[in-house]
C-alpha cells in the first residue's frame, strides 16, 4: 500500500508546553498534593490516561462547566488545561486556597487579553467558536456582553447597534469555515475589526490537508473530542474531496475499510503523540 504521511505532525507548541508543565508538577515534591487536572489537559485520551498513571487526578464531566467542576476540589493543586479558563474560575480557585498551575496555551491567552481590552474600550465583541468547547467556555466567561456565534445563521440573529465592533475566534476552527463567516460579518458590519486567531499549527495543517495528493483514503489520527483533529478531517473531505476517517489509535482503526484501498494519506491532530501515528503507518505499509 502507498502511504503518504502529511506534514507537519506531532504536538503543537501549546500542547508541548502544557504536558511539560504537568510532568514537571508531578515530579516536584514541593507542589501541594493531590494534583488535579481541571478537565482534560489536552483532548487526547491516551495522553490523559498516561497522566493518571503518573498520579494526576482528572476532574472531568462534560455536563459541567469548569466552574462547577471546581466544587470537587477542596485542597492541593489545580492545573488549568491548555484550553484556558474564565476569570471566575481563577477567582474561585484562589478563594478555595488551591495552588494554581496555569497551562493555558499562549494563543488562547492572547484572545482573552484582546477581548478584555476591546470591551474596556467600548467595543461590542463577537466571538466565533464551537458550542460547549472548553476554550469557548473560558472566553465567554470573561463577560456576558460577548456575542457568541458558531454558524452563518447566527450572524443573521445579531442586532448590534454599536459602530465599534471587534471579532475574534476559537484558535482551532476550520480556516475555510471562518473565511465564510468573516465575509458575511463584513457585509453586515462594514466597520468591524477582524482579528483571526486560528493558531499557526492549525492553519498549516489544514492547508496541507487541502492540497494533499489524491489518494483512495485519508486517515486522521486523534481524539474524537479534539476540535483541531475533527477540522482536519472536514478539510480533507470538503477541500481535497477525499474519503476520510478518524481513528484514535491502531486499535480503533477500522481495518475492514482498507481491503480495497491501494493508497492512503495520514495526518494527525496537534495533541496526538508521534508513536501512535507511527504505529498506524507501520501497519499500513505492511499491507
Amino acid at each position: 500500500m502507498i502511504v503518504n504521511k502529511i506534514q507537519p505532525q506531532g504536538y503543537c507548541n501549546g500542547v508541548k508546553r502544557a504536558l511539560e508543565i504537568v510532568d514537571k508538577a508531578l515530579k516536584d515534591k514541593t507542589i501541594p498534593r493531590p494534583i488535579y487536572l481541571l478537565g482534560h489537559i489536552i483532548h487526547n485520551k491516551i495522553v490523559v490516561n498516561q497522566l493518571k498513571e503518573k498520579g494526576a487526578i482528572i476532574i472531568e464531566d462534560k455536563t459541567k462547566t469548569r466552574l462547577e467542576l471546581l466544587d470537587q476540589i477542596n485542597c492541593g493543586s489545580v492545573i488549568f488545561s491548555a484550553h484556558g479558563v474564565s476569570p471566575e474560575v481563577v477567582k474561585k480557585a484562589k478563594d478555595k486556597g488551591l495552588y494554581i498551575i496555569d497551562a493555558t496555551c499562549g494563543y488562547v491567552n492572547i484572545v482573552h487579553n484582546r477581548i478584555i481590552s476591546y470591551l474596556n474600550n467600548g467595543f461590542d465583541c463577537i466571538y466565533v467558536g464551537t458550542k460547549n468547547h472548553p476554550e469557548c467556555e473560558g472566553v465567554l466567561g470573561i463577560s456576558k456582553k460577548i456575542h457568541f456565534i458558531s454558524t452563518l445563521d447566527d450572524i443573521n440573529k445579531l442586532n448590534i447597534t454599536n459602530d465599534k465592533i471587534y471579532m475574534t475566534n476559537q484558535t482551532t476552527l476550520s480556516m475555510f469555515d471562518l473565511e465564510d463567516i468573516i465575509k458575511l460579518l463584513k457585509e453586515k458590519y462594514p466597520n468591524i475589526i477582524i482579528d483571526n486567531k486560528i493558531c499557526n499549527a492549525t492553519t498549516i495543517r489544514q492547508q496541507a490537508m487541502a492540497i494533499q495528493d489524491k489518494v483512495d483514503l485519508c486517515i486522521v489520527v486523534g481524539d474524537s473530542a479534539s476540535s483541531n483533529t475533527k477540522k482536519l478531517a472536514l478539510v480533507s473531505e470538503k477541500k481535497a474531496n477525499i474519503k476520510t476517517i478518524l481513528c484514535e489509535d491502531i486499535n480503533s482503526l477500522d481495518k475492514t475499510i482498507l481491503k480495497k484501498i491501494n493508497s492512503v494519506s495520514v495526518s494527525s491532530g496537534a495533541s496526538t503523540p508521534d508513536y501512535v501515528v507511527d504505529e498506524i503507518i507501520d501497519y499500513l505499509k505492511s499491507i
